[in-house]
């Protein structure tokens, strides 16, 4: 080997050994009253975030920071209270290309707790995101993590670029996307328009108009009621159940394989197996279904 080489992997060990030695603990805690009628903003290009809505009337930031005593003392973190609501930003140091390789090893947790009726608006590069306990609009997104919507009351707009979305109890109109993983809503009662470019899409004991689209996986629905629904996958299947007395126009399409009811259909029109139309019960809200890639699957809940 190379005795340059052998000088570049004894450097390079060295100051892995010396970013251990050096790893350090640090936190931020700031507290401040919010404005009546604002709303949280927060932007960060490190760390996962969870949002908690209380009972309280001030915004109250936490933070967990891991890392290089370095890196801790060139982390920027500030909170400010405008007459707009509350601003929370965080600033990730540049470590050239030392840091491109992963060295110098760093975590940063953030948990804001806000008013219960807050909006919030939230942004990270770097991590995970989950909002729970909200009665007011939530918008937010992450660029490399899974992202968790609980309990919320309100308008919910979510997407993530890096991971799963995993969402129960939302009671507003909610869009949930994400790039490169699944979509699992459990329990809510407001319209869900659902949407991912690389996994499955399920839903559970939901109640509401449905839009669900995936170009990569399966779609699992099984619906307390047809408020309207669409569902649509270019390389899966589509399993839709719904309550044995429900009322509906259904229409599904499959290119790659075939299609089955368990309902009684009226005016049924069925063509080459790949082609569905009818109605149950007299007629309902629309059901559209299709698929390039599966079969599609029309049950009664046992």
């Amino acid at each position: 080997m190379a005795k340059s080489t052998v000088r570049a992997l004894v450097l390079i060990a060295a100051t892995l050994v010396s970013s251990c030695a050096f790893a350090a603990h640090g936190t931020y805690d700031r507290q401040v009253s919010a404005p009546a009628g604002g709303k949280l903003t927060f932007r960060t290009d490190v760390g996962s975030v969870t949002v908690v809505g209380t009972s309280g009337s001030d915004v109250v930031v936490h933070a967990d920071l891991q890392g290089p005593k370095s890196y801790l003392s060139r982390v920027r973190i500030t909170t400010e209270r405008t007459p707009s609501g509350v601003t929370v930003a965080a600033h990730e140091p540049s470590s050239g290309w030392f840091h491109w390789f992963g060295f110098g090893w760093h975590r940063v947790r953030f948990t804001v707790q806000v008013p219960k009726d807050y909006p919030v608006d939230v942004r990270t590069s770097g991590g995970d995101l989950t909002v729970r306990d909200v009665s007011a609009a939530v918008r937010g997104a992450t660029s490399g993590g899974g992202v968790v919507a609980e309990n919320i009351t309100g308008t919910v707009d979510l997407h993530t670029s890096g991971g799963s979305v995993d969402a129960q109890h939302l009671t507003g109109p909610a869009r949930l996307s994400t790039s490169g993983g699944n979509v699992h809503v459990v329990d809510s009662t407001g319209n869900l328009d659902l949407r991912t470019s690389g996994g499955d899409i399920r839903m559970r004991n939901d109640d509401g108009q449905v839009r669900a689209v995936t170009s990569g996986g399966d779609i699992r629905a099984q619906l307390r009621s047809n408020q309207g629904i669409t569902l649509k996958t270019d390389g899966g299947d589509i399993t839709l159940l719904l309550p044995q007395d429900m009322h509906a126009s259904i229409e599904a399409r499959s290119s790659g394989g075939g299609i089955t009811s368990d309902f009684p259909l009226s005016t049924a029109r069925i063509q080459s197996g790949h082609f569905l139309q009818g109605t149950v019960g007299g007629g309902g809200p629309p059901i559209a279904l299709h698929t390039s890639g599966g079969a599609i699957h029309i049950e009664p809940m046992r």
